[in-house]
C-alpha cells in the first residue's frame, strides 16, 4: 500500500508528504497536550485557589487554537496531494491499459482493470486527508497522551504505554478475521453478478434451446454460495469485535483500577483523579476511531492493490523511437522477418501460433489472406495492428520497427476491421467519428456512402443520431460490420486490415462493402482475412497460411494453375456456394 502510493505521487510533491507527514505528528502532540492539561486545569479549579486555573486555561486554549491551525493547513495539503495522486493514477492506468498485451486481460484481469479505473475518484483523492492523516493521528494519540501521563502519574502512564500495543494487536487480529471474510464475501459476490449477467444475457438462446432450468439453477447455486458467504462473514466479524472490546475493556478497567489505586493511596487528589478518567476515556478513544476506519482502510488496500496489479502487469516500456505518423497520408510497405508468435510458454513446447514468418505486403496492394481455422490468419492482422508482439523477429512498417515504438501509438498507421465488431454507446454517427473526430462533412458522407451505412440509416427514424444501444445491440449483425467499416475508412491510415469483414454480410451488401473496399480514394496497403470468394478474386495477391507458414503466395491465377491448398480451398468454396436447400428427395445413390 505504501509503495503504491508513493509510486503514485511524483518525486517533486514528496517534500509537501513529508511536510504533511510533520504537520500530522505535531498536530497530534497538540492534541495529546489539550487532553493532559484537563488534570492540572480541574486540579487548580478545585483547589484553594481557584484563580490559579487562568494559566491552565490559557495553556489549553493555546494548544487546542494551534491545533485547529495545523489541521486546517494539513488538510489543505493532505488535498493538494489527494488530487496529485489522482491525476497521476489515471495517467499512469490510462497509458498502460495502452500497452498491456491482449492477452493479459482475462475475466479476473478485466475486472481488476475495471475497478482501478472506477475507483481512481473520491477514493484517491481523500486517500490522504480522510485516511492517511486520521490513521496516523489515531495510532500516535494514546502513545503520546500515555507519555505525557509519565510527570503526572508515572503508573497510570506506565499502564497506558503497555495497553496501547495489546489495543493495537487485537485491532490486527481482528483485521485479518474481517479481511478474510471479506475476500470470499467478494469472491462470491462476483460470481453471483456474473451468473446473473449470464442468465439475462443469454435469454434468448436458453429459452429457444429449452435449457432455461439449468441456467436458473447456477444462478440459483451462486446465489447460495453468496448467502453463505455473508453468513460466514457476519460469524467471522463476531470473534474479532469479541476480541476487540475484551481487550479495550481490560485496558479501561487496568487504568481506571490503577487510577482509584492513585486516589486511595493519596498520590493524586479526588479532583486529579475525576480529570484522569476523563484522561483515560480519551485514551481508548482512537481505538475505537481505528477499528471505524478499518473498513476504509481495507478498501484503499483493495484500490492500492488493483492499481498496482495493472501498472505492474507485463508490457514493454514505453519509447518513441522512430515517427508513427510518418506515410500516414499513402500506402506503406509492411515487412514480417522470421516472426514467431505462441500464445503460450514457448519453453513448455506448444506449437506457435506463426512460426519463422517472412513476408512483405508491398506498398498499395490488396492481399489477401487465406488458409484453414488457426492457421494464424487473424494473429498476423494483431501484429500488424501493434496489437500484439511478436515472440520472436520484427514487425516492420514503413521501415520503423514496430518494437521500437510506445504500443499506445502502434496503431496509429493501421485501421482494423474486426471480424465481430464493437460499437460504443452513443449514436451511428458518434461511433463512425471514432476513426477520425475531427473529419471533415465530406470525408464523413464518403465513408458513410462506401460502407453503405448511409442507406440503412436514411431508413431509421433518427437517422445518424439513431443510438445503437451497448455494443451495438440495437443494430443487426450487418448494418453493425457496416458502421466498423465506416469507421476504419475515415480514419487517415496508411493500412486498412480486414479480419472477416464480410463474414456478417448478406450477398448484396457483401459486393457493396467489397466495392468500399476496394474504392477507398485514401492510398492503403490492404491485408484482407477471408474466405469468400469475391473478396480473394479482387486482390493483387493472395497468401496461404497453414501452420503458422506462408504456404502459396500468388496472384489468382497462378495459384489456381499451380493446383496447391489454394485451388483445393477454391473448389471447396466454390462448390459450398452452389449448396441449396430442397424439398425434392434425393436418390440414395446420389447420397
Amino acid at each position: 500500500m505504501r509503495r503504491t502510493l508513493l509510486s503514485l505521487l511524483p518525486t517533486e510533491h514528496r517534500g509537501r508528504l513529508a511536510c504533511h507527514l510533520a504537520l500530522t505528528v505535531l498536530s497530534t502532540i497538540l492534541r495529546a497536550i489539550a487532553v493532559v492539561l484537563v488534570v492540572p486545569l480541574v486540579s487548580a479549579l478545585f483547589g484553594a485557589e481557584p484563580a490559579e486555573a487562568w494559566p491552565w486555561v490559557g495553556g489549553l486554549t493555546v494548544a487546542v487554537v494551534a491545533g485547529w491551525i495545523v489541521d486546517s493547513i494539513t488538510s489543505r495539503i493532505g488535498f493538494d496531494l489527494g488530487f496529485t495522486i489522482l491525476d497521476n493514477a489515471q495517467r499512469d492506468i490510462s497509458a498502460q491499459v495502452a500497452r498491456i498485451p491482449l492477452r493479459w486481460f482475462t475475466d479476473d484481469n478485466s475486472a481488476i482493470t475495471r475497478r482501478a479505473i472506477a475507483t481512481t475518484g473520491p477514493d484517491l483523492v481523500g486517500l490522504v486527508g480522510y485516511l492517511v492523516t486520521p490513521l496516523i493521528q489515531a495510532v500516535l494519540l494514546p502513545i503520546m497522551i500515555a507519555v505525557a501521563l509519565i510527570p503526572i502519574a508515572w503508573q497510570l502512564g506506565l499502564v497506558a504505554l503497555v495497553a496501547v500495543p495489546l489495543l493495537l494487536g487485537a485491532l490486527w487480529v481482528t483485521g485479518v478475521i474481517t479481511r478474510e471474510a471479506d475476500r470470499v464475501a467478494a469472491a462470491s459476490n462476483s460470481a453471483l453478478t456474473e451468473r446473473i449477467l449470464e442468465f439475462a444475457r443469454t435469454q434468448a438462446a436458453l429459452r429457444a434451446a429449452r435449457r432455461v432450468e439449468p441456467a436458473r439453477s447456477q444462478a440459483g447455486d451462486a446465489l447460495a454460495a453468496q448467502h453463505g458467504a455473508t453468513v460466514r462473514l457476519l460469524f467471522l466479524n463476531i470473534p474479532g469485535q469479541v476480541l476487540f472490546g475484551l481487550v479495550g475493556q481490560i485496558a479501561l478497567v487496568t487504568m481506571a483500577g490503577t487510577t482509584a489505586w492513585l486516589a486511595v493511596r493519596g498520590t493524586v487528589g479526588i479532583p486529579e483523579a475525576i480529570a484522569l478518567i476523563v484522561v483515560i476515556v480519551r485514551f481508548i478513544e482512537p481505538f475505537n476511531a481505528l477499528g471505524d476506519l478499518a473498513p476504509a482502510i481495507e478498501t484503499s488496500r483493495n484500490t492500492l492493490r488493483d492499481i498496482r496489479t495493472v501498472i505492474d502487469a507485463p508490457g514493454p516500456a514505453p519509447e518513441t523511437l522512430g515517427d508513427p505518423a510518418r506515410g500516414a497520408d499513402g500506402a506503406v510497405a509492411v515487412v514480417l522477418r522470421d516472426v514467431r508468435f505462441d500464445y503460450g510458454d514457448v519453453a513448455s513446447g506448444s506449437t506457435p501460433v506463426l512460426d519463422g514468418l517472412d513476408v512483405e505486403f508491398r506498398s498499395g496492394e490488396v492481399t489477401a489472406v487465406v488458409g484453414p481455422s488457426g492457421s494464424g490468419k487473424t494473429t498476423l492482422l494483431s501484429l500488424v495492428a501493434g496489437l500484439e508482439e511478436p515472440t520472436s523477429g520484427n514487425v516492420v512498417v514503413d521501415g520503423i520497427d514496430r518494437g521500437d515504438l510506445d504500443p499506445a501509438l502502434r496503431p496509429v498507421v493501421t485501421s482494423v476491421v474486426f471480424q465481430q465488431p464493437y460499437l460504443f454507446a452513443g449514436t451511428i454517427r458518434e461511433n463512425v467519428l471514432v476513426g477520425n473526430p475531427s473529419a471533415d462533412a465530406d470525408r464523413i458522407a464518403t465513408a458513410l456512402r462506401l460502407a453503405r451505412v448511409d442507406e440503412f440509416a436514411a431508413r431509421l427514424p433518427d437517422g445518424l443520431d439513431t443510438v445503437v444501444g451497448d455494443a451495438g445491440t440495437a443494430l443487426s449483425g450487418g448494418e453493425r460490420q457496416r458502421v466498423s467499416i465506416a469507421r476504419a475508412l475515415l480514419k487517415p491510415s496508411s493500412v486498412l486490415l480486414v479480419d472477416e469483414g464480410t463474414s456478417a454480410l448478406d450477398a448484396e451488401n457483401e459486393a457493396a462493402v467489397v466495392a468500399a473496399i476496394t474504392d477507398d480514394p485514401q492510398r492503403r496497403t490492404r491485408i484482407v482475412v477471408t474466405h469468400r470468394l469475391s473478396t480473394i478474386a479482387g486482390a493483387d495477391r493472395v497468401l496461404f497460411l497453414e501452420g503458422g507458414r506462408v504456404v502459396e503466395d500468388g496472384t489468382v491465377e497462378e495459384l489456381l494453375a499451380a493446383s496447391g491448398r489454394f485451388a483445393e480451398f477454391w473448389a471447396h468454396q466454390h462448390d459450398a456456394a452452389g449448396w441449396r436447400i430442397t424439398s425434392e428427395p434425393v436418390p440414395v445413390g446420389d447420397i
